[in-house]
């Protein structure tokens, strides 16, 4: 399996498309920052380029085209020194009380989002208004920029693999594209004393170029309207939080891999449907086999548990919970991993037929492992620590009804979930 990191599950398209008409010509970076202070000192409408001369791609030669000449240069330097980190978990281990992180695609890569600090969007759910954003380059974290959106009422979120920073007056839209963050639309509005609008739209296409002021308008406007489809990026607070009504955060697969991110998400979202709602669900698979041979149908051979919890003390108590032996189809497509079905063992006198028809040569390892007690006890004490160190839990134990708590063990989120397959 090749490994990702998450904490979304879009992928976004790569801009070898979008970026084929972009001339070879250096600019500046424009990031985030506040457009000109009044609307005679911004560039003149009638300055820049038209839609219809941007969009002429037959003056330019895509050989010639560097991703870096409309890259998104660091305007500050990153607040934590990584020099001696090798993976993003050690850069979070380094994070102070208060901070938060998310894992997300933008773009090509899988980064790590670092905030200064986190809000309670919805009920157990924590967003960030601005992040320092790390990737993977040569085998080590690699600081890109910082991006900062206006306030709360616009929490940084996804779409597409399209990272959208903005504010009330302002939107812009960015991708990750061979190790650089590329802004790659900026729209905003500028008012006079007398508060009359003048608008203003950019894209890499453009080399940030100021496009007609009609089409700048109706950009503006469109890329507001995007917002009603977005994901507001979940961030995991440091420090350790709660909702407002004393719930436990919601259960997210903390390790580094994208495509288990899209499982464990699946099995939480699918498989606690069957129960009462309790503080928090957590699944814990035991997986015996993958196929990858087809990508549009990878399949994952297991059994599948689903444990929810309430919180007493520091012990979760189990207080509902199943167990779902089968196999689960995944497509790997541009788009990112998509989990497609489930086929799950019939019960009772119809279990065995069912079992060895669905796991086929699998069977065997089916039945040793799969209805192992010991071995899944062991990987539920771990993921169920994992979640703990994540989230920054004061919580040393689980509990089944009428059994004794089990102590949890300490967390290896780095190296734990290879030994899942």
């Amino acid at each position: 399996m090749k490994k990702k990191w998450i904490g979304r599950l879009i992928v976004g398209v790569t801009l070898s498309a979008m970026l084929a008409g972009c001339e070879t010509v250096p600019v500046p970076d424009t990031g985030t920052q506040p457009a000109p202070e009044t609307a005679e000192e911004a560039p003149s409408a009638d300055e820049g380029t038209s839609e219809e001369t941007a969009g002429e791609q037959g003056s330019y030669d895509p050989a010639a085209f560097q991703i870096s000449d409309v890259y998104v240069a660091p305007e500050q330097e990153a607040t934590i020194d990584i020099s001696d980190c090798d993976t993003f978990t050690q850069i979070v281990d380094k994070l102070d009380d208060g901070m938060g992180y998310a894992n997300v695609t933008i773009g090509d890569a899988d980064a790590l989002l670092v905030a200064s600090g986190t809000f309670e969007w919805e009920p157990g759910s924590f967003a960030a208004i601005d992040a320092e954003i790390y990737i993977y380059e040569d085998g080590a974290p690699k600081y890109l920029a910082t991006v900062s959106a206006g306030g709360t009422a616009y929490p940084l979120s996804v779409k597409d693999g399209n990272l959208y920073v903005g504010g009330n007056h302002f939107m812009s839209t960015y991708l990750i594209d061979s190790g650089f963050l590329i802004e790659t639309e900026e729209a905003y509005v500028k008012y006079d004393t007398d508060g009359n609008a003048t608008y203003y739209y950019r894209t890499c296409n453009s080399q940030f170029e100021d496009y007609d002021e009609a089409t700048a308008e109706s950009r503006f406007d469109e890329l507001f309207a995007d917002l009603d489809g977005v994901e507001i990026i979940a961030f995991h607070p440091v420090g350790g939080s709660t909702s407002a009504d004393g719930t436990l955060p919601a259960y997210e697969y903390p390790g580094p891999e994208l495509f288990y991110t899209v499982l464990y998400q699946y099995l939480t979202d699918e498989l606690a449907k069957d129960y009462d709602t309790a503080q928090v669900s957590i699944p814990c698979p035991v997986i015996i086999a993958m196929d990858e041979s087809d990508k549009s149908d990878i399949r994952v051979y297991g059994n599948f548990w689903i444990f929810n919890y309430d919180l007493n003390g520091e012990t979760l108590e189990n207080v509902s919970g199943g167990s779902y032996p089968g196999c689960i189809h995944v497509k790997n497509t541009e788009e990112g991993y998509e989990v497609i079905g489930m086929d799950i063992v019939a019960d009772g006198s119809d279990f065995t037929d069912s079992a060895k028809e669905i796991f086929g040569s699998y069977y065997d390892a089916f039945m040793k492992d799969g209805e192992d007690e010991a071995l899944r006890e062991e990987l539920r004490a771990q993921i169920i620590a994992n979640y703990v160190a994540a989230e920054d839990l004061d919580i040393t134990a689980y509990q089944d009804y009428g059994r004794d708590p089990v102590t949890l063990p300490e967390e290896n989120i780095d190296n734990f979930y290879s030994k899942l397959l």
